[in-house]
């Protein structure tokens, strides 16, 4: 591949970034992973050195820089301009002439709906749904972030969880096992100790999040708290899809992506069955795509209707 023309696509999430690297046709030659390209969640200087390590691994596989024709990235939080600006100067001073940036929402519409409309809920540490009609028009709901929004995600599921621990013990809820299972995963052994957890100073919503897992297996023992929790998670996320339905008449297609929806079966078949009560029917189906192959697909699609980036400007 020495001194051959590419395209790459770059998934930069919170926990590790993915990278698939194709010919000019868009044709997948190589995958690889680096670390996180969060811009929202980490210092510059660790970004710089996850795109060091992926300018290595090109170098690696014969890629240079200077001979890609364009990047597409999702990257979360991309609506902030100073991210956009920061990830532009630092990839433009690795080598990289043509930057293409989205939002992860877009990404994975782009990965699950090769003909490029559709509706993409996705409901992972946070929670938004996003689609695209056939004439180009784009509708969304949620995504405002965990302090004002994000109903149906895991970090909101986790929040219920511990509210419903703490209502349990002073007795303003019904008790549950979600007591001991959320004691035995955090390793603490009191309600003080779950506080000191909880707000412990950069305590990441991801942490906090990761306590959703435990849902599904109190609710698999019928446990009360856990039932409400579920319905409430449910019922958020049935509001997010009506919302951008209403918006995009005609699309019913629904790709449900994320941790909550992939893990959890009887969220994701409970959604189902909400979305089946609904006068129009829809299509569910969960997204098996990658990010970073939606990120080349839209700029595959750019590239077609772009002269300039068909000639590496």
């Amino acid at each position: 591949m020495s001194n051959m023309r590419y395209m790459l696509g770059v998934d930069g999430g919170g926990t590790g970034t993915r990278v698939c690297v194709a010919d000019e046709r868009g044709n997948i030659l190589h995958r690889f992973s680096v670390e996180a390209l969060n811009v929202n969640g980490q210092t510059e200087d660790a970004v710089q050195n996850s795109l060091n390590h992926m300018v290595q691994e090109l170098h690696r596989l014969g890629c240079e820089p200077e001979s890609c024709i364009g990047v597409g990235a999702g990257v979360a939080g991309i609506s902030n301009p100073g991210s956009k600006e920061f990830l532009r100067k630092r990839f433009a001073e690795s080598g990289f002439k043509t930057l293409c940036l989205y939002g992860d929402h877009e990404t994975a519409l782009a990965s699950a709906f090769e003909q490029g409309h559709g509706i993409v809920l996705i409901s992972g540490t946070g929670s938004m749904c996003y689609g695209r009609a056939e004439s180009g028009k784009t509708a969304r709901a949620g995504g405002f972030g965990h302090l004002i929004d994000d109903g149906g995600s895991a970090y909101r599921i986790a929040v219920e969880i511990l509210a419903a621990i703490v209502r349990a013990d002073d007795g303003r809820g019904p008790g549950t096992v979600l007591k001991e299972l959320v004691f035995e995963k955090l390793k603490i052994s009191s309600i003080g100790g779950l506080l000191q957890y909880i707000y412990t100073p950069n305590r990441s919503k991801k942490e906090i999040a990761a306590i959703s897992v435990l849902l599904e297996q109190a609710d698999d023992v019928n446990d009360e708290a856990a039932y409400r929790i579920r319905r409430k998670c449910i019922a958020e996320l049935t509001e997010l899809v009506i919302t951008v339905g209403k918006k995009l008449s005609g699309e019913r297609k629904l790709a449900m992506q994320g941790s909550v929806l992939q893990n959890n079966l009887k969220v994701r078949t409970g959604l189902a069955e909400a979305l089946k009560a609904q006068a129009e029917k829809w299509e569910t189906f969960v997204n098996a795509g990658y990010a970073e192959d939606g990120a080349l697909r839209l700029l595959c699609r750019n590239y077609t209707e772009n002269t300039e980036l068909k000639r590496g400007k």
